[in-house]
Formats: C-alpha cells, sequence, structure tokens
C-alpha cells in the first residue's frame, strides 16, 4: 500500500499557538485497505526540544487532527515519531513512550543525518515486520553484532548504551517502565 506525504495533516495543526514548532513537523500517511494510519514526524535537535514540545504537539494533533477523523481505527492508528541525531536520556525517552494520550509517541535518538527525514527510513522502521524463522546461529560475537545492526537498529542502538544497565536496556527495548 502508499507510503506518503500527507500536507492536510500538518495544514490542519497550524495556528498562532504552534509556530515554534510547526516547521519541524511533517505529516504522512499509509494507505491500507478502508483507512489510513497516520505518522506525524519532528526532527528535534536535542532533549530539551522533545520536553518542551511534546506535549503541546500531541495536544494539537489531538484536537485539531485526530478528533476530525471519523474511523475509529484511524483514531488509534496515529503516531508521533520524535527524530534526534543525538542520544536522549532514557528516562525522557521512556516518559514520551509512556504517554498515551491521544496518539502513539516514538523517540528515536543517534541517528545519521541520511535518516533523519527519510522516507523510506521511517516506513521500514515504524511499518515493515519481518519474521524470519530459519535464523543463522552465530557464533561470533563480531558476526552478530554486525548482524543485529543490519536487522534490528533499535536494539543496536540501546545495547551500545554505556551509560544504561542491562535492565534499563531491556526495559527500553520492550517499552516498559523501570522500577529505579
Amino acid at each position: 500500500m502508499e507510503f506518503d506525504l500527507y500536507e492536510q495533516g500538518k495544514e490542519l495543526l497550524k495556528n498562532d499557538d504552534n509556530i515554534e514548532w510547526i516547521d519541524k513537523i511533517t505529516c504522512w500517511v499509509k494507505k491500507e485497505l478502508g483507512y489510513n494510519i497516520y505518522i506525524f514526524q519532528v526532527i528535534v535537535e536535542n532533549q530539551t526540544e522533545i520536553e518542551k514540545y511534546y506535549e503541546t504537539i500531541t495536544a494539537s494533533i489531538a484536537i485539531d487532527f485526530q478528533s476530525n477523523l471519523e474511523k475509529a481505527i484511524e483514531k488509534w492508528n496515529i503516531y508521533l515519531v520524535f527524530e534526534c541525531k543525538e542520544s536522549i536520556d532514557w528516562k525522557i525517552k521512556l516518559k514520551v513512550e509512556q504517554d498515551k494520550f491521544a496518539v502513539r509517541k516514538i523517540v528515536w535518538d543517534d541517528l545519521k543525518e541520511e535518516e533523519l527525514n527519510d522516507k523510506e527510513y521511517i516506513r521500514k522502521r515504524l511499518l515493515c515486520f519481518e519474521i524470519n524463522e530459519n535464523l543463522e546461529r552465530h557464533k561470533d560475537k563480531g558476526e552478530l553484532i554486525k548482524w543485529l545492526e543490519e536487522n534490528d537498529l533499535e536494539l543496536y542502538k540501546i545495547l551500545q548504551k554505556k551509560d544504561s544497565t542491562l535492565d534499563q536496556k531491556v526495559a527500553m527495548y520492550v517499552g516498559d517502565g523501570i522500577n529505579e
């Protein structure tokens, strides 16, 4: 199915209250049979911008966009993806991703320049799921790490974080809270 830019999504959010962050947003639509999936992508410079904007962006999407949708399946298939080149503190990432109001929120950090604002990167990372039951067994640790980087970039990046415990890394990957 189609995955395209959806200018109307961004247009619905434009108002005087949103001037500070509206240029950071791109809206995409994934057309399925009988319904659409909407992805609002926000490219931020750092975690301060995520903390500053995520609640107001979420509220704006809920009021100005989501409330105008008629199909329930579309109302509950809206994603808000924050992309950042810098590393984001796991506590901030969890706070944003655990916020259940209106839309599903995702924070992707440590991105390369070519990954930011890349339509195919967003589509593949968010919407493409491949399960291969015939995976090879990797005996060499280096070979396994290379395979992981190529096949599950999110897990690879989480495992590379030196400032997190194994429990924190697992919680980041599965999206559960962490008991401190």
